[in-house]
């Protein structure tokens, strides 16, 4: 695989040089390669949302460099416009962001600051609203109008558009009920099948980033705690829970089916595959 997004030492001071100096970042290596989905999971302050903004430029690294494509992205100001299509910044309640008099508009803003011609515009928001479920009758309406879930939709669909090389996540399903947050995981999984490009994903929920995740990153005290696939990371529950953090709920239970002499398997972190080794289990298969 080949890397789109490579950081390089980096740290990063808030009110650096003042007695409130914090450090929210430090020393961090990471390479997050081309169509991947990347899970980022910490406590509240570990610095997740400070590293997700250092990805397009939003935040200028107080140390280290931040490349996209191999190129620094703080090279000039044109590389760092042009960083800022190539990844898409998606923050959690991206619904407060809208603003426009009608959806097409509000999804038509990021191609449109892209300098892009009025057909490839249309063009791209009819293919991001595909892609959201945004039906073609609600184009023309006032986002406020709309309900919370529908506008949720819409935000997406405006960083999506853009059809940036790399779609960041920032607690895409924040505020949702089940059904919701299952309907908009299953939008972020369609979305990479269909178009390859890489997905990183901040989330609290265990859950959601067990579903999405090809790898899972940890943060914690400003660094990099835990890099690896999501067996990897959540087989190490004794860590996580000293950090904080816990493993998936469904995990516990299947946990304790284990402990009641049932032959299940050690890497069930999902609903979707507790219902397939149940399913195997009713129908009495072996090699679980």
């Amino acid at each position: 695989m080949s890397a789109v997004i490579e950081v390089k030492n980096l740290s990063h001071y808030y009110q650096k040089g003042t007695p409130l100096q914090v450090t929210a970042l430090k020393d961090i290596n990471l390479t997050i390669n081309q169509g991947e989905i990347l899970g980022i999971i910490g406590h509240t302050g570990s610095g997740k949302s400070t590293l997700i903004s250092h990805f397009n430029g939003l935040l200028k690294p107080s140390e280290g460099t931040v490349l996209v494509d191999g190129e620094d992205i703080h090279k000039d100001k044109e590389t760092l416009r042009n960083s800022r299509f190539k990844v898409g910044l998606c923050f959690q309640y991206p619904e407060y962001q809208l603003f426009e008099e009608t959806v097409y508009k509000d999804i038509a803003f990021g191609p449109k600051n892209m300098k892009l011609s009025d057909d490839e515009i249309k063009e791209r928001v009819l293919r991001a609203a595909e892609h959201t479920g945004v039906s073609i009758d609600m184009l023309d309406k006032s986002p406020f109008d709309l309900s919370g879930g529908e506008k949720r939709r819409v935000a997406i669909a405006g960083v999506m558009a853009m059809e940036p090389e790399v779609l960041v996540f920032d607690e895409p399903a924040a505020g949702l009920d089940p059904a919701g947050r299952k309907k908009l995981i299953d939008l972020i999984k369609d979305y990479h099948r269909s178009t390859g490009c890489t997905v990183i994903v901040v989330s609290h929920s265990m859950e959601d980033i067990a579903r999405l995740s090809d790898r899972l990153i940890v943060m914690n005290n400003a660094g990099i705690a835990m890099d690896g696939t999501i067996q990897d990371v959540f087989s190490r529950a004794d860590e996580l829970t000293e950090m904080g953090l816990d493993v998936p709920e469904i995990t516990k239970i299947f946990a304790e089916i284990k402990k009641r002499g049932f032959d299940v398997p050690p890497d069930v972190y999902s609903v979707d595959r507790a219902v397939d080794v149940i399913r195997s289990l009713t129908e009495g298969r072996a090699g679980l």
